[in-house]
């Protein structure tokens, strides 16, 4: 898997910070405070200048700025000043880096090995690529540093989301024209948005949280996906927990309107996609009965986070009577490619 590349900015200014010369007392601590400071401020200009290529390899400067700079800079550890220079030109770096291909191609994991998050989780706004001349979607996140851990996992862009996004565009805008399509744990809304965009006549995004579902509608409307009722507005939106149809099993599960949404089980659905379902493995049975309840064929990425992840999942998908088969990556390399699947899963239609 390709790891971040952190000496990607010009040679000149990792020359400054290489010859920074060893002081002693505070005298000399203040020195170089400011020395890194003045290379910690022109390392971002040289970004903004640059171009996104440069900030590609930056992997968790927002969760652990001190951290990064260390690693950026070959330091024990970065001055207080250059951390505090570094976050003050926080809207320089944030525009470049959403552009980059570590965030629009799912290059890197959630988090590295040392548990730091990746900025393109807490980035404002993601920007996704579409093929052709098409403009890009641009999706807003409400994932942050100050909440990050708090925050419903649907408040960001996972890396299984880009990989679902463009294994969809991969299909071709011929086999989504036509279809109800309807998405398990929507998110941000990058999948359901998608398949408005490539001609599906009725999308029903569905999650358990309200705050999420209001997230992935301002993301429809704002990629200029039509959302509410009517046959003119095809982006519609459901509370859903998982589990069997209400009235059948333990009676637990249920679907709600938001937004003036249908309810899940009030038509029959040519497609159901989802995306990072499966990191929870309690929730797998109740994954595996809301499929068979969809009763649609399913498009399904699932991320390997932990040893065997992957190969526990398809055992139980095997056990539970559904067949699958795992499609080619549509990602080129890194993350998406390596650690991410794409299940193509059939489910035995019901009368």
């Amino acid at each position: 898997m390709d790891e971040p590349v952190h000496r990607s900015l010009p040679g000149s200014t990792w020359s400054a910070v290489a010859e920074l010369p060893t002081y002693t007392g505070s005298v000399g601590s203040m020195l170089v405070a400011q020395r890194a400071a003045g290379a910690a401020a022109a390392a971002l200009i040289a970004l903004a200048t640059g171009g996104v290529g440069l900030v590609d390899g930056v992997f968790g400067l927002y969760d652990s700025t001190a951290e990064e700079l260390a690693d950026l800079f070959g330091v024990d550890e970065a001055p207080p000043v250059a951390v505090a220079a570094v976050r003050a030109l926080r809207p320089v770096y944030e525009p470049l880096k959403s552009l980059s291909p570590s965030c629009t191609a799912a290059l890197y994991p959630e988090f590295n090995d040392d548990l730091d998050w990746n900025d393109c989780s807490l980035l404002p706004r993601r920007v996704f690529w579409r093929s052709g001349v098409r403009a890009p979607l641009v999706v807003q996140q409400t994932m942050r540093t100050d909440n990050m851990w708090d925050a419903s996992t649907g408040s960001a862009v996972w890396g299984g989301g880009v990989v679902l996004k463009t294994y969809m565009e991969g299909l071709g805008e011929e086999f989504w024209a036509g279809k109800r399509v309807v998405e398990l744990g929507t998110g941000t809304g990058l999948g359901a948005i998608t398949a408005a965009k490539l001609g599906a006549v009725e999308v029903l995004a569905t999650d358990r949280d309200v705050a999420v579902l209001r997230l992935a509608e301002a993301n429809a409307r704002a990629n200029g996906v039509r959302v509410g009722d009517g046959a003119s507005r095809p982006f519609r939106t459901a509370l859903l927990e998982w589990g069997p149809r209400p009235g059948e099993g333990d009676g637990s599960s249920s679907t709600a309107p938001a937004g003036g949404a249908l309810s899940v089980d009030a038509q029959q659905w040519d497609m159901v996609v989802g995306a990072d379902l499966t990191y929870n493995r309690d929730a797998w049975p109740l994954l595996v009965q809301t499929i068979k309840r969809l009763n649609a064929p399913v498009i399904l990425t699932a991320s390997e986070r932990r040893v065997d992840e992957l190969a526990n999942l398809q055992a139980f998908f095997a056990q539970s009577g559904l067949r699958y088969e795992v499609a080619p990556s549509p990602m080129e390399r890194g993350y998406g490619r390596e650690k991410v699947r794409v299940y193509r899963i059939a489910v035995e239609q019901q009368q």
